[in-house]
């Protein structure tokens, strides 16, 4: 049977590497974004706003898809902790589900986040730690898993919630730590930073993709953690973008005082994702190389 993905937020950083690793392994990929605009291997491109009911029933029917992994949300680096807007979000995503059921839908994954969790635990495992998020975005992503999860025999759907940890790759919007320190370096500018020394469980874009092929080639259902199973500090990350870029001068560590609240570390158990054969194919230094050699090549 032919398997037909719809991959929402298509033209953010994490959904281009979904669509070129969807279609690498022979699946027919259809990108939905606002516009519409071409997405680099996709079959099929499709506009909509998925905050607007009769557009989303018209493409999802249009889309024929079996499959749907539905990474849109509020995009904004900066507000998206804290706007109200999130649970317009899980509400959309709610009728999203209703619809793709109704078209004839049978795999849906959902994108959640580790900010779902109360990051009390050294390693939070899906299932086991404690759900209390801290945030409006950490608490719109955990209602609307839970409620696609127990939504699952109603809508006769099978649901997966994938919660994502640390991504970094080329593609990621300003305002977060990779991106602006690239774009520090490359215009020879100090980058004021904290110590660095809280740990943080990175995956690379590429291995985030392979990860939701996974999930939809096995039509898994129920939580998984999206990281690599291993924290490591902040600072690493800084260091190896700078001495990549070939200016360990610029980063100023303890410049900045670490946030009030920051948890020393964040790291995700991923056996579930494991037993699917998961195994990240980039450590923390070919992910930023990659991420580096894409950028370039992009501008």
């Amino acid at each position: 049977m032919t398997k037909r993905i719809l991959i929402t937020g298509a033209n953010g950083f994490i959904g281009r590497y979904c669509v070129e690793a969807f279609a690498k392994h022979e699946w027919e990929t259809v990108a939905l974004t606002r516009t519409g605009a071409p997405i680099p291997f996709a079959e099929a491109n499709l506009a909509c706003d998925l905050l607007d009911d009769a557009q989303v029933l018209r493409t999802i029917s249009k889309s024929e898809a079996t499959h749907l992994l539905h990474l849109a949300w509020l995009s904004d680096a900066r507000t998206r902790w804290t706007s109200p807007i999130n649970r317009e979000w899980t509400s959309a995503s709610m009728r999203l589900a209703e619809t793709f059921s109704t078209c004839g839908g049978q795999h849906m994954i959902f994108a959640g986040s580790c900010a779902e969790y109360a990051w009390d635990d050294t390693q939070l495992i899906a299932g086991q730690s404690v759900i209390n998020p801290k945030t409006e975005y950490g608490r719109a992503k955990a209602k609307t898993g839970k409620s696609l999860l127990d939504a699952q025999k109603r809508l006769g759907l099978e649901i997966a919630h994938a919660r994502l940890f640390f991504c970094y790759g080329d593609g990621e919007p300003s305002g977060r730590l990779l991106p602006d320190l690239i774009q520090s370096i490359e215009n020879g500018q100090p980058f004021p930073t904290s110590e660095g020394d809280q740990k943080r469980d990175y995956l690379y874009a590429a291995d985030i993709a392979e990860a939701f092929r996974l999930i939809a080639d096995a039509g898994a259902t129920g939580v998984y953690n999206i990281a690599s199973g291993t924290a490591v500090e902040v600072r690493e990350l800084v260091k190896t973008t700078a001495n990549l870029l070939a200016r360990p001068d610029l980063p100023q560590f303890g410049a900045l005082p670490r946030r009030d609240g920051d948890p020393d570390v964040i790291e995700g158990n991923i056996d579930p994702l494991r037993n699917l054969g998961f195994k990240p194919e980039f450590d923390l230094s070919a992910g930023l190389k990659d991420t580096i050699s894409r950028r370039r090549a992009r501008i």
